[in-house]
């Protein structure tokens, strides 16, 4: 396969193939509470939700850019150049900014302020 966007978007598909059911309906789930989120905003602690949904986002990208290597068959030892680091960072970084994205409507409704 040539190099191309096409290429590694068919790629980064078959690598996610096995939980795109799954993933799709979190994705659902989360619009739902985004939308409640939406509609009752004045209610809720809008900072201290964004400061949580920050933290988990940071752990899930630590945690992405230690076990990519691994999900995708490497080893840490075969990170040699710094576009292979840069790489694993890149997308322990996406990882990381979709799950606090993902993270911020659950996070939000826990937070409600007293009535």
């Amino acid at each position: 396969m040539e190099f191309s966007i096409l290429g590694i978007i068919a790629v980064v598909l078959e690598l996610l193939r096995p939980v795109l059911l799954p993933l799709g309906l979190v994705i659902l789930v989360d619009l739902v509470l985004l939308g409640r989120v939406i509609t009752g905003l004045q209610r809720f602690r809008v900072a201290s939700a964004l400061r949580g949904a920050a933290i988990v986002g940071a752990v899930a990208a630590v945690a992405a850019a230690l076990y990519l290597p691994t999900w995708t068959g490497a080893s840490l030892a075969q990170l040699s150049s710094i576009i292979d680091i840069l790489g694993v960072v890149g997308g322990g970084l996406a990882i990381g900014i979709a799950v606090g994205m993902l993270s911020y409507p659950p996070i939000q409704l826990l937070n409600r302020r007293p009535a």
